[in-house]
């Protein structure tokens, strides 16, 4: 893995994120319980990437597991709008278990979810715009 060669990083393996410590200048380290001996350790860093291993996270989804209709991965499972199986129940973000785990592609899933539920609440054919100029 050419990332593993750079003198700057390093994988921290056998261990558990349990906090993110940061103050108003940002991420200042990163705490982890080591899965050997249990015991805690404080990492120094200005940022972090954390990134769920081992084939593919599996979205929290017990909470709604009888109720809307999941993949099977877990994933729940919505069309273009981020509507699910259930009329006026949306889901966005990681829940949705796709291959994309970014804050950018949840904030955009959001995004659509938002819109999808303004038109839906207002029983509305087609998604109201704010940027039509005439």
């Amino acid at each position: 893995m050419q990332l593993m060669s750079c003198p700057n990083v390093k994988l921290w393996t056998k261990t558990k994120l349990v906090e993110v410590i940061g103050d108003m200048s940002g991420v200042t380290g990163v705490r982890v319980q080591h899965h050997t001996s249990d015991s805690e350790e404080v990492i120094p860093v200005e940022g972090a990437f954390i990134y769920g291993n081992g084939g593919g996270s599996k979205p929290i989804t017990d909470f709604c597991q009888s109720k809307v209709e999941l993949d099977e991965n877990g994933g729940v499972i919505v069309d273009e709008n981020m509507m699910t199986n259930v009329s006026g129940v949306y889901a966005v973000g990681d829940i949705r278990n796709t291959d994309y785990k970014q804050v950018v592609v949840a904030a955009s899933d959001g995004c659509i979810a938002a819109m999808a539920v303004e038109k839906f609440l207002n029983n509305r054919k087609m998604i109201k715009v704010d940027w039509i100029h005439r």
